[in-house]
């Protein structure tokens, strides 16, 4: 059975696996949201862009952490936890309802391989509103 299209909503309850942030990828974030993690570190913003080699991506138009190593987020601890959870960047909030998942059956069904909270029969109900709220940064997951 394919995923509900956003207007009836998605399922999904966070297991804190850390699975996601352990896919290869990109880790992007505004300048703001960079000055907010390195702040929740203790650190400049010139030491942060040191210490986790943030560079700055053009196409985006926002700063990035490459992850593509698959060795994960370099942000994760050893337990997998997000060590900036408090403040973490808007790519991250806002997973798993990003644009091109949440109506793409394809795409939904390939993230649940690695994302067991997913269409999880324990997890909440989101309503299109609360997930375009969560996309807005008017909440979090």
């Amino acid at each position: 059975m394919p995923p509900l299209p956003i207007l009836n909503g998605r399922r999904f309850g966070c297991t804190q696996c850390g699975n996601c942030c352990m896919e290869p990828g990109y880790i992007f974030m505004t300048f703001v949201e960079l000055e907010r993690i390195a702040a929740h570190l203790g650190v400049t913003v010139a030491r942060f862009k040191t210490d986790y080699d943030v560079q700055w991506d053009a196409n985006s138009g926002q700063f990035e952490i490459d992850a593509t190593d698959g060795t994960g987020c370099p942000l994760l601890t050893k337990d997998r936890g997000c060590s900036v959870h408090a403040v973490k960047p808007e790519q991250c909030r806002t997973f798993p309802f990003w644009d091109e998942l949440l109506d793409d059956h394809r795409a939904w069904e390939d993230t649940k391989r690695y994302c067991p909270g997913l269409d999880a029969k324990g997890g909440r109900l989101y309503t299109k509103a609360e997930i375009r709220a969560l996309q807005s940064g008017e909440g979090t997951t």
